[in-house]
């Protein structure tokens, strides 16, 4: 077995048909492609309206061979299932991404591989083709948002939102230290990572794989999220 171990945390909420083969498909082939570690999966269930059957859980265990699954009682949010998947992961970096995995594993194993050679944070970031393949309205939220972190939050980094994401173990401590449960946790978190002139921090080209199909946009929730865009900006961001 290889000595050194690397984390992917999968945060799980009402999860698409089909989720639990892609999950398996995907990780075995990452797991191919990356052998020289041993890939730790943790899955996080997020209050989801239905419990994963023990069946699945069988499956996909038996498939990726170290996995650790771990539940809210009710919904609290990616950003908060994700920072319980991250708690207890002490020993190697740790990559995410959503549980209908939506990247191409080239994508994840360019971030692990980054990880693995010493960066502190790696961060996805979307190209131009990417919004050729999304709904129309989630492409104009996505742009608008971009356009405001640029010109006017003057973050260096504009894709804050994009679902594959690593670090190592102190960016580990910066992940732990956000507080938004919700969609704008990773706005926070490059928001914080940005301040720490310290952190070694790559990026990478994260596309998307075929057939990928997205759920609808959750309004009321980007509403209430205008809350917290404030909270993030409350915390101050590098000049």
């Amino acid at each position: 077995m290889a000595d050194r171990i690397l984390h992917i945390i999968i945060p799980c909420y009402n999860p698409p048909a089909g989720w639990d083969l892609r999950l398996i498909d995907q990780g075995t082939e990452l797991m191919r492609r990356l052998s020289e570690v041993s890939l730790r999966f943790t899955v996080v269930e997020d209050g989801s309206a239905y419990a994963i059957d023990e069946a699945r859980k069988r499956a996909v265990t038996t498939a990726l061979g170290e996995v650790e699954w771990l539940a809210h009682s009710v919904n609290r949010g990616k950003g908060a299932a994700l920072r319980t998947g991250a708690s207890g992961c002490t020993d190697g970096p740790c990559l995410f991404t959503d549980v209908d995995v939506p990247y191409t594993v080239d994508s994840m194993v360019d971030a692990c591989r980054a990880l693995l050679a010493g960066a502190n944070v790696v961060l996805g970031q979307r190209k131009s083709t990417y919004y050729e393949r999304v709904p129309w309205a989630r492409r104009v939220i996505s742009k608008s948002f971009r356009w405001v972190l640029r010109h006017i939050v003057r973050l260096p980094i504009t894709d804050t939102q994009c679902g594959l994401k690593g670090f190592d173990q102190r960016g580990r401590e910066v992940f732990l230290s956000t507080t938004i449960d919700r969609f704008l946790f990773d706005m926070e978190f490059v928001m914080l990572v940005s301040r720490r002139k310290d952190l070694g921090v790559e990026t990478i080209d994260a596309q998307l794989d075929e057939g990928i199909r997205f759920s609808r946009m959750n309004y009321r929730i980007l509403l209430g999220e205008s809350v917290n865009f404030l909270k993030v900006l409350l915390r101050g961001y590098p000049k």
